[in-house]
């Protein structure tokens, strides 16, 4: 039998913002639902550590739910580990959970899975998010919801950098425009703001810290590299490439707005 697991650094991070406090306990109990569990390894790792009663790992493919079933009986935690074939929350019961860990998949099928049943998605204290890309469709998807990221966090691993949004029911702060642009001069202005918090963060845009800092730098390269690439490629007025270039151009005002709020 295990007696220790080992996260990757983006698994930690997502594990260390479950809060199993008394705000979001009941009863001093804090169940755990992981969606898209595959090796089960972040509720695992919390009952190791004591830091969870019990989870419900939950997976669309049985093949993953096989690999976690045998992950959860090394580690001897067969007994407070419930395994279910589900496509998102649809096998998911509201009042099992406490907290919900959904990671490891896109934003675009993330947000779906959010939005296809809302009582579900908003019955959690707390809600743990990661996506592998597109997180702009998570953060609307949340906000939707009439819920509000508290807690954000970018992880570098392997190359790629991993944002990590912890989700709670309570209005929270999001960064000062007014203080660095002044007031929005109208609905578009204000519309391109929420955009740029949908993209990059709200919570990662207030706080200015070092690592989404970095993030933003890498995006503005990646981003300058394709504008460069765009303007080599001739028959410039097709349809589809006036329309890429109208992306990266709007991408690139929104990654010089956000890095505003480094430069003071």
């Amino acid at each position: 039998m295990g007696t220790d697991l080992k996260l990757s650094k983006r698994l930690s991070a997502i594990a260390d913002m479950v809060n199993t406090g008394t705000e979001y306990a009941d009863d001093g109990k804090y169940f755990l639902c992981d969606v898209g569990t595959d090796h089960a390894h972040i509720p695992i790792k919390l009952i190791l550590d004591g830091t969870i009663s019990g989870a419900i790992a939950m997976d669309v493919i049985g093949g993953p739910l096989e690999k976690a079933r045998g992950n959860i009986e090394l580690y001897g935690a067969g007994d407070r580990i419930t395994l279910r074939l589900s496509d998102g929350l649809d096998a998911y019961v509201p009042g099992e959970a406490q907290g919900l860990v959904i990671a490891g998949m896109g934003g675009r099928i993330m947000s779906r899975i959010l939005l296809r049943e809302p009582l579900k998605s908003c019955d959690f204290k707390e809600l743990i998010l990661q996506p592998q890309a597109d997180p702009d469709f998570v953060r609307r998807a949340v906000r939707e919801l009439g819920l509000y990221p508290d807690r954000e966090e970018i992880v570098f691993e392997d190359g790629k950098y991993y944002p990590v949004i912890h989700v709670v029911h309570r209005c929270t702060k999001g960064p000062d425009w007014e203080k660095v642009y002044g007031s929005a001069q109208d609905e578009k202005e204000a519309a391109f703001r929420q955009a740029v918090e949908d993209e990059f963060g709200p919570v990662l845009l207030r706080e200015r810290s070092g690592m989404a800092h970095q993030y933003l730098l890498w995006q503005k390269g990646v981003n300058d590299r394709i504008i460069q690439s765009l303007s080599l490629v001739k028959d410039a007025g097709r349809p589809a490439l006036l329309e890429k270039k109208e992306q990266v151009i709007r991408k690139e005002r929104m990654i010089l707005a956000a890095l505003g709020f480094f430069d003071r």
